[in-house]
C-alpha cells in the first residue's frame, strides 16, 4: 500500500476534482461520485476490500438486496469512468503531474505522482488587459482571454485583473471560464488596474462601466455573469440592456444591501465591518484579517489567507473600500427582478456566511422563469479543490450550452 504525504493527498484530491471540472466528465455526476469513491479509498488503504457489492450501495444507491449477477451498474460505470480517464489523459490532462488509472478486473486505482513536476496547477489562459473610458473620464482596466462564446462578468468587490490571475483563491475561476468561453472581466473603479481616484463612486457609475466594458471590447450578444457584490450591477444592467443579454448568471449575491433587509442584527453586522475595513483593511496583523477571511474563505489554508491579505492591499485603499462597501449596500432592485424575462441561472452557497443564501431565493423568485441551484460549500468563494466548484461549472456549461 503507497504512502501519501499531506501534500500528495492534496494534489490527488486537486487532480480529481480537476477532473470533475472538465467538460470530458460533464454530465457525469454518478461517473465523478465514483472516482471520487475509489480515489478516497485507495489514499485511505481500503481500495483492496472493495467490491461490486459494496461499490452498488455506496456510490449507486441500489439497497442490500443488490445482486451483481442480476444489475450490471457497477460494471458499466467502471468501465464508462476507465474509458473517460484514458480520454481525459490523452487530450487536456496529457502533462499532469498526477495520472489515475483503473486496471480492468480491478477497483483500486492506480495513482501515479510525478513529485518532480515543475507545477501542480493547469497553466492561466492568457489574457490581453486593455482599458477604456468611463463617461466621466475614469479609466477602466478590463482584460479578455480565451475563445468561445462571449460571457462577460460584471466587476465586484475583490479584484486586480493581474494578481487575480495567479492567485489560488481565483485563479481557477479565470482559467476555467477561459476555457469555455470568451471571457470578458474587468477592475472596478476605484481598484484594480481601474483608476484609484475616480470623478465619483456610485452604482449608476458602475452600470455604466459595464456598458463602457461591453462597448469597449466589441461583443455583440452575450451571457452576462455577476457575483457577489457584481449581481446587483448586472440585474440593473440586464433590466437596462435586455436586448443585449442571452443568459443572465447570477451567483453568491443580492439586489438589497444589508442595511435594507429590516433586521437591526443585519445593520449593525454592516457597520462593524466598516469600521474593520476603515481601521484593518490590508493588514495581516489585525483581528480584521481573521474576520473578513472567515466571511469570505472560511475553509481556506494559511496560504490563501495571506493571498486573501495580499488581495485586499492590491484592490483597493482602505478610503476606497469602505465607501464600495456603503455603496454596493445602500440599494434595493428588487422592483426590478419582475422586469427581467432573460433566462437566468441563480446559483448560492448553502452555508456563505459572507451573503445569506436567503438573498439568492429572493433573485431566483422575482425573476419569471429563474433557476435557483444550490451548491454545498461553506465558502463565498469557492476553492478548486470542493465538489462544489465542478458543480458550478457543470450547471453553467448546461445551462449557457443550449443555447
Amino acid at each position: 500500500m503507497a504512502e501519501w504525504s499531506a501534500e500528495d493527498e492534496r494534489l490527488i484530491r486537486a487532480q480529481v476534482e480537476r477532473m470533475a471540472a472538465s467538460p470530458i466528465f460533464a454530465q457525469g455526476g454518478r461517473m465523478v461520485s465514483l472516482l471520487r469513491y475509489l480515489v478516497d479509498a485507495a489514499i485511505a488503504g481500503n481500495a483492496d476490500d472493495l467490491n461490486q457489492y459494496r461499490i452498488a450501495i455506496d456510490v449507486m444507491g441500489r439497497d442490500a438486496r443488490f445482486d451483481p449477477a442480476l444489475d450490471s451498474i457497477v460494471r458499466v460505470e467502471m468501465g464508462r469512468l476507465r474509458s473517460k480517464l484514458v480520454e481525459f489523459y490523452a487530450t487536456e490532462g496529457a502533462a499532469d503531474p498526477v495520472r489515475l488509472v483503473l486496471p480492468k478486473g480491478r477497483y483500486r486505482p492506480s495513482i501515479e505522482l510525478d513529485r518532480h513536476a515543475s507545477a501542480a496547477e493547469p497553466e492561466p489562459v492568457e489574457q490581453d488587459i486593455r482599458y477604456c473610458q468611463a463617461e466621466d473620464g475614469t479609466s477602466i482596466a478590463y482584460a479578455v482571454s480565451g475563445d468561445g462564446y462571449p460571457l462577460v462578468k460584471a466587476a465586484n468587490w475583490l479584484s486586480h485583473l493581474e494578481f487575480d490571475h495567479q492567485s489560488p483563491v481565483w485563479r481557477h475561476w479565470w482559467r476555467e471560464l477561459a476555457r469555455r468561453y470568451r471571457l470578458v472581466r474587468y477592475d472596478t473603479r476605484g481598484g484594480g488596474l481601474s483608476d484609484w481616484e475616480p470623478a465619483a463612486v456610485s452604482f449608476d457609475a458602475w452600470v455604466d462601466d459595464l456598458h463602457r466594458v461591453v462597448e469597449a471590447s466589441g461583443v455583440e450578444r452575450f451571457a452576462l455573469f455577476g457575483m457577489s457584490q457584481g449581481v446587483s450591477v448586472a440585474v440593473a444592467y440586464a433590466a437596462k440592456y435586455p436586448e443585449r443579454i442571452s443568459h443572465l448568471i447570477l451567483y453568491g449575491g443580492f439586489v438589497r444591501g444589508q442595511p435594507r433587509r429590516g433586521d437591526p442584527l443585519e445593520v449593525e453586522r454592516f457597520e462593524l465591518i466598516q469600521h474593520l475595513i476603515r481601521v484593518g483593511w490590508g493588514d495581516p496583523k489585525h483581528a480584521f484579517r481573521s474576520v473578513f477571511g472567515a466571511l469570505f474563505i472560511p475553509d481556506g489554508t494559511n496560504e490563501q489567507f495571506r493571498w486573501f491579505d495580499e488581495l485586499q492591499r492590491a484592490s483597493m485603499s482602505p478610503k476606497n473600500a469602505a465607501e464600495f462597501a456603503r455603496t454596493a449596500h445602500d440599494i434595493d432592485l428588487r422592483p426590478l427582478l419582475g422586469t427581467i424575462e432573460i433566462p437566468t441561472l441563480v446559483l448560492h452557497a448553502n452555508r456563505d456566511a459572507a451573503v445569506p443564501f436567503a438573498e439568492s431565493k429572493i433573485i431566483a423568485g422575482g425573476i419569471k422563469g429563474a433557476k435557483l441551484k444550490v451548491l454545498d460549500s461553506n465558502n463565498h468563494l469557492l476553492f478548486e479543490h470542493e465538489p462544489a466548484w465542478p458543480q458550478f461549472l457543470q450547471e453553467v456549461d448546461a445551462f449557457v450550452g443550449g443555447r
